[in-house]
Order: structure tokens, then C-alpha cells, then sequence
């Protein structure tokens, strides 16, 4: 009897590229792409647009958001080419209904706008400053400042930030049923990322002093496209962990599926770009909120790969990735003249810099504020209207350099979100913020989460954010609230959808 003359590497690997050969991809719905193109437009334009912190910017993003969700509820006949089987007709809408933050939502816009409703000051201005005239209003119902429209702050404006952000939620967990759709969605966002940082490492160096070289800010820390480098450096840790994320998840799917190469060297040196825009923004919170940030995850990546298989563990590569990473990061910090920086990061830890001090003032004014008004609140988007009355308690505060004679200081946030939504919503108010966070944290917790290495990644860095907005205001920037929102509800999908398929 003959037989056929091959060697042993052949037979091995003729029948997985037999199988690949076979495998046929199926492809997304029409509907659900043209969702993933509107999503997709909506996080990329929004930090574009100077954060979302103009008008123009958030009735776009409402917009952006409403479209968006509208396209996920259209009702969707699926054929043999998306299923694999058969056909049938797919209705989402029984999906927003049973989705809590739906509803919290709505009961949160329906408490907003009681406060917009029920103004108990006015905001007046005669073109050489500008103050609060009390009105009559009802006493026994949540209240606001009355203020125009188009001056920033006030119920109805912030409405229109908290609608995007949670029509993009809805949007997100009811019209994304592929998991290759939200992997898309991510890679949008690293990249976008990568876009940003490249962006302001080339303003940093070559800047004229103005936003995109012709724009004058009206703040002179501005990096990026962002007018507050804070707010650009708590965008852009997001995207850093989105994009560690998919290095990691790249990286472990290619042992698994024994690949000879994969994106995961791409996403690591994506990752070290937008690690030294951080950087070099001197946002000295976002800079610490990094550091940390990467140490859980070499802590993480070492621990898994330690635990993995003999066979599928490479620690060489494991190591080597981390030195080129360490490297790629040493090589931009000298690049770009990171001596600044650190000057400015370390002046903040020992005390040098009296901005710090001046923030704890402030938030300790905030509290005093919250005390008299814990109850409904003073209204959303209301703090920096009130707020003067309190700061006047505290005389270091009431000056740019704190000195008597020194220019005023007008505080338009708390440098401290937590306390600030805790003062302008009221117990009713934070208490259906705190709903919706739990239903996330409990829907995470129970997939465990930690042992998806996007979903880990996403996850932590957004759990970042809330601890980095106790000493800044990053959720006041409309570019940051809704990808914060987008990635909290993307995550949960996309780890709900690897727990059905681990193998990827």
C-alpha cells in the first residue's frame, strides 16, 4: 500500500487551513453598521469639537444621539448571510424596556427639569457684571437659576449633555448584537485617541498660542483640541485604556489561535503615544492617574501570564513587549523635553504649587454649600451661579493669587465632581446616578469582568476616572461624560458576548 509523502509540519497544519479555508464570515446588518458609523461619528467628533463644551457642539451631539437610537429601534429582518440559518425579524424596542437605565434616566430628566421649572433666582447681567436676583417660587419643590439658554451652564443645558450620553447608552446595549460591531466601535475610539495625542504633541511643539493655530481660548492651559488640559488628560487616559486593552486581548487571542503575528505590537506602540501626550499635557491628575493605570496593568498582564498553560505561555515575548514599551516611553518623554512636567507634577505633590490648596478651599466651600441645600439640591448646571455666596467665607479663594487686592477668581465648577453633582442634584438626583452606576457594577461583577482583557482594561479605566474626578471636574466636559457612558455600557456587551464565545 502507498502512502502519501508529507512531513510532519504539514500535517499539522493542513487541516487549520483547511478549517479556515471553510470558515465564512457572516456578515452585520445594514442597520446595525449604519448605528456603528452614527456612534462611531458622535465619539470621534465630540472631543474634535472643543469637548462639546459650545452650544454648536451639543445640540450636533443630541442630535448625533437621538439618530442614533432611533436607527437602533428600526426592527431588523435578518437572512441566511447574517445568521448562518435561517431568517427571522428582530425587534429591539422590548430591549430598551428592560434595560434599568432607561428608565433611570428618564426619572432623572423628569427631576431636572422639575428643578428648570422651579427657578428661585434670576440671572442678571448689565453688560459691566452680572448677579442673582431672587424670584418667588414654590417651596416644597426642587429649584434652579433661571439663565439664558446659550450662557452655559443652567437644568435645560445640562439636560442636553446628560440626554446625549444616555441616548448613546440606550443606543449602544440595544442596537450592538455582534460582538466584531463593538470590537469596530473600539478600534474607533483608540484611534481617535492616537489622532488626539499626535495632534497635541504637534500643538505642544509648535503651538502659536492659539487652539488649532487660529482659535484664541479662552483658557491659556489648553492641550489639544481640548480648552482645559485636565479635560484633555482624562480623555485621553480612556483611550489608553481602550487601546491597552485591545493590545492585551489581541495579544492573548494570537497564543490561542497560535497566529504568527497580530495588531497587539500596534496597539502597545499606539498606547505609548497617548501615554506621552498625557504627559507632556502637564495635567498633573490625568499624569498620576496613568502612572497608576499602567502599573495595574503590568501587574495584570505578569500575573496572567504566570497563570497561563506551559504551552501557550511565551514569557520572552511577554517580557520583550514590556521593554519595548518601557523603551518607546523613555524615548518619547526624552523627545519631547519631559523635564517640565515632571517639575510641574512633583511642585503639585510637595506642596510648592498653591493650586491644590486652593482646590481643597474650594471643595471644602462646595460642602459647606451641600449642607444648606443636600436636600433637592441647587439645581443642575447651577454651582457657579451660586457658588460666590459661599466663597466669600473663604478669602483665599476669592483672588487668582489670593491675595486681597488680586483679581477675582470666578470658580464655574468645584474642582471636584463628586461633590458638585452631590450639591447640584439633591439626594433624589444622586440617587438614581448611584442606581445606574450599581446595575453597571453588579452586571460587570457577575460576568467578572477582570478576566476579559478588554473588558478588565475599559473597566479599570473608567474606575480611574471616578477616583480622578474627586480633585478635578472631567465629567463636566461633554466629550468625557459620553464616552465615559459609552465605554461603561460597551463593556458590559462586549464582555457578555466573549463569556458566550471565550475562544474569540
Amino acid at each position: 500500500m502507498a502512502f502519501p509523502n508529507f512531513n510532519e509540519d504539514s500535517a499539522l497544519q493542513k487541516p487549520l487551513e483547511h478549517f479556515r479555508a471553510k470558515t465564512k464570515r457572516l456578515k452585520i446588518h445594514p442597520l446595525e453598521l449604519l448605528l456603528l458609523w452614527i456612534v462611531g461619528v458622535h465619539l470621534v467628533f465630540l472631543p474634535w469639537a472643543i469637548g462639546g463644551m459650545r452650544l454648536w457642539g451639543q445640540l450636533v451631539s443630541i442630535t448625533l444621539a437621538l439618530a442614533s437610537l432611533g436607527v437602533a429601534l428600526i426592527p431588523r429582518h435578518y437572512t441566511e448571510e447574517h445568521t448562518g440559518a435561517g431568517g427571522f425579524r428582530l425587534v429591539t424596542w422590548p430591549k430598551l424596556v428592560r434595560f434599568p437605565i432607561f428608565w433611570i434616566g428618564l426619572l432623572l430628566f423628569g427631576y431636572i427639569a422639575l428643578q428648570g421649572s422651579n427657578p428661585a433666582w434670576i440671572y442678571r447681567d448689565d453688560g459691566k457684571g452680572w448677579w442673582m436676583e431672587a424670584i418667588p417660587y414654590i417651596e416644597w419643590l426642587p429649584t434652579s437659576v433661571s439663565v439664558p439658554f446659550d450662557h452655559g451652564g443652567g437644568p435645560w443645558r445640562v439636560m442636553i449633555v446628560y440626554a446625549s450620553a444616555w441616548l448613546m447608552g440606550c443606543a449602544i446595549w440595544v442596537g450592538f448584537t455582534r460582538r466584531r460591531t463593538l470590537q469596530a466601535l473600539f478600534i474607533a475610539v483608540s484611534a481617535n485617541g492616537i489622532a488626539l495625542a499626535g495632534f497635541g504633541l504637534i500643538q505642544r511643539m509648535l503651538s502659536n498660542g492659539k487652539l488649532f493655530w487660529f482659535w484664541e481660548s479662552p483658557n491659556s492651559s489648553f492641550f489639544s483640541s481640548f480648552v482645559y488640559k485636565n479635560q484633555a488628560g482624562a480623555y485621553l487616559n480612556l483611550t489608553l485604556a481602550v487601546t491597552c486593552g485591545l493590545g492585551t486581548w489581541y495579544y492573548l487571542r494570537g497564543l490561542r489561535r497560535l497566529e504568527k503575528s497580530n495588531p497587539a505590537g500596534l496597539f502597545a506602540f499606539f498606547a505609548t503615544c497617548i501615554a506621552v501626550a498625557i504627559l507632556v499635557s502637564y495635567a498633573r491628575g490625568a499624569t498620576l492617574i496613568m502612572l497608576l493605570f499602567l502599573c495595574g496593568c503590568a501587574v495584570a498582564f505578569t500575573v496572567k501570564h504566570l497563570r497561563a498553560p506551559n504551552a501557550a505561555r511565551r514569557p520572552v515575548v511577554g517580557i520583550a513587549l514590556l521593554l519595548i514599551f518601557c523603551f518607546f516611553l523613555k524615548t518619547g518623554f526624552d523627545a519631547l523635553n519631559s523635564r517640565e512636567a515632571w517639575t510641574r507634577l512633583s511642585n503639585g505633590l510637595n506642596g510648592q504649587d498653591t493650586s491644590l490648596e486652593s482646590r481643597r478651599t474650594a471643595t471644602q466651600a462646595a460642602i459647606e454649600m451641600w449642607g444648606n441645600s443636600w436636600r433637592w439640591g441647587v439645581g443642575a448646571g447651577c454651582f457657579r451661579f451660586l457658588f460666590p455666596v459661599y466663597q466669600q467665607h473663604y478669602p483665599s479663594i476669592l483672588t487668582l493669587d489670593g491675595k486681597a487686592d488680586g483679581p477675582h477668581a470666578y470658580w464655574e465648577h468645584a474642582h471636584n465632581d463628586l461633590v458638585e453633582t452631590s450639591l447640584e442634584l439633591g439626594v433624589p438626583g444622586l440617587a438614581l446616578v448611584l442606581a445606574a452606576g450599581c446595575f453597571l457594577s453588579v452586571r460587570l461583577i457577575r460576568i467578572q469582568f477582570w478576566g476579559n482583557p478588554l473588558g478588565g482594561c475599559a473597566t479599570f479605566g473608567n474606575i480611574l476616572l471616578i477616583v480622578y474626578a474627586r480633585w478635578d471636574f472631567p465629567l463636566q466636559c461633554p466629550a468625557v461624560l459620553v464616552l465615559w457612558v459609552a465605554l461603561s455600557v460597551a463593556t458590559l456587551s462586549w464582555t457578555q458576548f466573549e463569556e458566550m464565545n471565550p475562544k474569540g
